[in-house]
C-alpha cells in the first residue's frame, strides 16, 4: 500500500473525519468530553444515594451478587450482610425538622464508613435504612464486632442546627456461613433475612444487634400472614365483643360494662389479644378496627338500655390505642358513632394510657376537653404502671384511675402492698377522681376495697369477660355483690 493511502474510514492522528480545522476539532473533543462526564455523573447517580453519596440499593445488591457468586464458587470466602435502622428515627423528624434529620443521617454514613475497611461496603437504602456488606470475613465473629463497633460509634450526640441529637441503632445480620440459598436472587434474599434479624433486635429492645436464624425466617412468615388476615378480619366478621362488668361497690350492682376485642380467627380459633393486639398497633390496622369496636359496642349497650332499663342507665367503657387517638377526625368520627347508635354520650366512658398522657400533654388536654363538653368522661388506664403522677393527670380533667390488677391482686399480701393502694385512693379523693379497682379475684380484696372507699372495681370475682349473650343472662337476673 503506498504511503499515502488509507485504509478506508481510517482517521489519521489528530485529525477528526471530515477534515475538520483544529478550532472545530478541539470542540467537538470537548463535547464528547463533557457528554461523557454526564453519562458518567448520570451513572453514579443511578447507584448512589443523593444525601450521603453512599451506594444505593441498586449498587449494594450488585456487589452483593458477586459476593454470593464468589462465595459459591469459593468455600472459605466468608461474607457478612448487615441492615441497619436508626431507632425512633421518625421522632427526630417529628420533632426538629428534615432537614436536622437529614443532617443526622449525613452525619451517621460518615461514622459507618470509619467503622468497616476499604474493601466494604456502607450503603443507604431508604430514610434511616442502611446495609454493609462485610467481605473476607476471617471468622463469623468479626460480623458481631463490627457491629458492636457501629452501635458504638452512633450513639455518640450529633451537633446539629437545633442542638445536639442522640441517637440508637438496631442491627440484623445474616452470614454466608449460614448456607448460600440456591437461585438468582439469593442476595436479595440475604438482605431480606438480614432486615428480619434488625427487626428482632428492636423487638428485643433496641440499641443492639441480632443475629439471623431459620427461626426467625419462620416467624417473621407466621407473623406476615398473620398481618394478612387480620387486614380482612373486619370484613369477614371475624371479630367480636367480649363485655367484662363493672360493679359500684356501694350497691353491688352492675353499672358499666367494659368492651374487649376477642378475634375467632377460621383456623386458628381465638387468638389471644396479646397476639394480635400489638400487630394491629404496629401496622395502624387498630384504627378502622377501633372504629369498628366503638360502633358495635354503642349499638350493643344502647340496645341493653332499652331493653333493661335503670333508673341509672347502663353505661360503657372502651378502650383507645395511641394511633386512635392520634387520628386528626377522632372526634369527629366518634361524634358520628354515638349519634349514628343513639346511646347517650354520658354513657361512654373512654380509657386512655398514661402513654397518652403524657406524650402530647396540651393536645391531650385539649382533646380531653372537647370530649368532656360532649358529655363523654374519661378513665385512666392500667394506673401505677406507667411514669406520670397524680399530679400532672389532675391538669386533664380526668373522671377516674383504674389501679392496675398488679397491685390490687396483692394488697391483701401484707401491709405495704395494702398501703399502696390506700395512698393511690386517697390522693385520689384529694383531687375529686374516682377509683377503678381492677383484678379483683376474692372476697377479701373486696372487703378492703370497700373499706378504702373504692367507687367501683372489676375482675374475676364477678365475671371474666364473656359474650353478648352471657352479659344478657346477667342484666336479666341483675345480681348483687
Amino acid at each position: 500500500m503506498p504511503p499515502t493511502q488509507r485504509p478506508r474510514g481510517a482517521t489519521p492522528e489528530g485529525e477528526l473525519s471530515g477534515g475538520l480545522d483544529a478550532g472545530s476539532e478541539a470542540a467537538l473533543r470537548a463535547a464528547l468530553a463533557e457528554c461523557q462526564a454526564a453519562q458518567e455523573a448520570l451513572r453514579h447517580d443511578a447507584t448512589h444515594d443523593a444525601l450521603t453519596g453512599l451506594p444505593n440499593r441498586v449498587l449494594f445488591l450488585d456487589r452483593l451478587a458477586h459476593a454470593v457468586e464468589r462465595g459459591r464458587r469459593h468455600k472459605e470466602f466468608r461474607f457478612a450482610v448487615l441492615s441497619l435502622d436508626l431507632d425512633r428515627f421518625k421522632a427526630v423528624n417529628d420533632s426538629l425538622g428534615v432537614r436536622v434529620g437529614d443532617e443526622v443521617i449525613v452525619d451517621h454514613a460518615r461514622r459507618l464508613e470509619q467503622c468497616v475497611r476499604g474493601e466494604d461496603m456502607v450503603a443507604r437504602l431508604s430514610g434511616d435504612e442502611f446495609a454493609i456488606l462485610l467481605e473476607s470475613l476471617a471468622d463469623d465473629a468479626d460480623a458481631g464486632r463490627v457491629a458492636e463497633r457501629m452501635l458504638r460509634s452512633l450513639t455518640a450526640p450529633v451537633e446539629t442546627r437545633e442542638g445536639v441529637v442522640f441517637s440508637t441503632a438496631s442491627i440484623g445480620i445474616v452470614l454466608s456461613s449460614s448456607g448460600l440459598e440456591a437461585g438468582d436472587d439469593a442476595n436479595i434474599r440475604l438482605l431480606q433475612q438480614a432486615g428480619v434479624a434488625m427487626s428482632r433486635a428492636k423487638a428485643a429492645g433496641r440499641g443492639r444487634y441480632e443475629m439471623f436464624d431459620r427461626s426467625m425466617q419462620a416467624r417473621a412468615a407466621t407473623r406476615l400472614r398473620m398481618e394478612t388476615d387480620l387486614r380482612t378480619a373486619v370484613e369477614r366478621g371475624e371479630f367480636e365483643l367480649y363485655y367484662q362488668p363493672l360493679v359500684e361497690l356501694q350497691t353491688g350492682r352492675v353499672t358499666e360494662l367494659e368492651a374487649l376485642l376477642r378475634w375467632r380467627h377460621p383456623t386458628r380459633g381465638i387468638v389471644p389479644p396479646l397476639d394480635f393486639i400489638p400487630l394491629a398497633e404496629e401496622t395502624g390496622l387498630i384504627v378502622p378496627i377501633g372504629s369498628w369496636v366503638m360502633a358495635d359496642a354503642c349499638r350493643q349497650v344502647r340496645e341493653w338500655q332499652g331493653r333493661f332499663p335503670r333508673d341509672e342507665p347502663l353505661t360503657l367503657s372502651v378502650n383507645l390505642s395511641v394511633k386512635q387517638f392520634a387520628q386528626p377526625d377522632f372526634v369527629a368520627n366518634l361524634v358520628g358513632i354515638v349519634r349514628t347508635s343513639g346511646l347517650d354520650p354520658r354513657c361512654l366512658k373512654l380509657e386512655i394510657t398514661e402513654t397518652i398522657a403524657i406524650d402530647d400533654p396540651e393536645r391531650t388536654r385539649g382533646m380531653l376537653d372537647e370530649l368532656r363538653g360532649l358529655g363523654v368522661r374519661m378513665y385512666l388506664d392500667d394506673f401505677g404502671t406507667g411514669y406520670s403522677s397524680l399530679g400532672q393527670l389532675h391538669r386533664l380533667s380526668l373522671d377516674a384511675i383504674k389501679i392496675d390488677r398488679s397491685f390490687v391482686m396483692r394488697m391483701t399480701d401484707g401491709p405495704m402492698h395494702w398501703q399502696l393502694v390506700h395512698t393511690v385512693r386517697n390522693l385520689a379523693r384529694n383531687i375529686g377522681v374516682a377509683v377503678i379497682a381492677e383484678g379483683v379475684e376474692t372476697v377479701e380484696q373486696l372487703a378492703e376495697l370497700r373499706g378504702l372507699g373504692c367507687e367501683s372495681a372489676q375482675g374475676y370475682l364477678f365475671s371474666r369477660p364473656v359474650p353478648a349473650n352471657e352479659i344478657e343472662q346477667m342484666l336479666e337476673r341483675d345480681p348483687r355483690w
